[in-house]
């Protein structure tokens, strides 16, 4: 197969290391990219033109300076003065180390005097990391705070999440909000709901590894493919268990896959908890049952026609 590549017109050049990170861009920072190589005027003096460059790419501003801050971290671009840029941040702009605020002490001090209640939400953070505060730990928290919008019962909720799974690393706190800000996961009740359905979904696969005896061990691509189909649907566990049951019956061993079989042939007919489960093998059990009856009546009716005729036949013959 061969592909040409039609070029008429201006050609956008692009650094051969945004191939490296397109498989962590998202749409907008794809679009953002392309925008700037191919629209090189705006760049001289970008803070003049990020309203109209936000506008034909049909984003918000916020979504363009998010997109410059990923680009600056992957080290696609360099901007030499992002301070103009990210002014609704804090007032008396922060210079910016690695595309992330650095704020000295007294912007720091200006910031929580103009922002209520961003002491409290200090100390409540540094509670829940277990440790006092640097410059370098505030100004991850205006961060959070001034670029993404996200209120303070958002940001608690968030560290109290990455500190319960053992990274309650900076780092891991910027990814992660990152990414639901990507899921358009902005408020608190949203947050909520998100971990909850996280949880269920860890405490469901926790319950299928020990009703399977899988342990700790990473699953097979057959249990993962499986059992990341039930945790998905969500599946009554009393209906695996009942799956579980019926396949050691069968096959004298736990086989998720022929497990899998029969929760499929429950779900196609709608039954969806063990209480069906019983209800629709009690009637397959009363069918067989009946079928049973009616074929010994069969056989018995067809003995007696059988020995009637032999006797009429002895008769005759005396």
């Amino acid at each position: 197969m061969k592909i040409d590549i039609k070029y008429s017109g201006n050609i956008i050049n692009l650094p051969a290391s945004v191939a490296d990170f397109v498989g962590k861009a998202t749409k907008n920072d794809l679009a953002v990219i392309l925008g700037l190589a191919g629209n090189m005027g705006y760049t001289s003096s970008f803070e003049n033109y990020i309203a109209e460059f936000a506008k034909n790419l049909g984003m918000s501003v916020d979504e363009v300076k998010k997109s410059l801050i990923f680009w600056s971290d992957c080290k696609v671009i360099s901007v030499d003065s992002f301070d103009s840029l990210v002014s609704d941040m804090v007032t008396d702009n922060p210079t910016l180390t690695n595309a992330l605020p650095s704020y000295t002490g007294e912007q720091i001090a200006k910031f929580v005097e103009k922002n209520e209640g961003t002491a409290s939400l200090f100390y409540n953070c540094q509670n829940i990391m277990g440790k006092v505060f640097n410059a370098q730990d505030h100004n991850n928290v205006i961060y959070l705070k001034s670029f993404y919008k996200f209120d303070d019962e958002f940001i608690l909720l968030l560290i109290a999440h990455c500190v319960e799974v053992g990274k309650p690393n900076w780092a891991y706190i910027r990814k992660t909000a990152a990414n639901l800000y990507d899921q358009g996961i902005d408020t608190y009740e949203k947050l909520e709901a998100h971990f909850a359905d996280r949880k269920n979904k860890r405490s469901l696969e926790y319950k299928i590894r020990k009703l399977f005896s899988i342990g700790e061990r990473e699953f097979s691509k057959t249990e993962k493919e499986v059992i990341g189909k039930w945790i998905n649907a969500d599946i009554n566990i009393k209906l695996l268990e009942k799956a579980y049951d019926i396949t050691v019956d069968k096959t004298s061993k736990a086989s998720v896959k022929y497990a899998d079989k029969i929760i499929e042939n429950w779900l196609s007919v709608g039954i969806t908890t063990p209480e069906q489960a019983d209800e629709a093998e009690k009637k397959y059990k009363e069918k067989q049952s009946a079928s049973s009856f009616q074929t010994d009546d069969f056989f018995e009716a067809a003995l007696k026609r059988s020995y009637s005729a032999k006797k009429n036949d002895t008769e005759g013959k005396v």
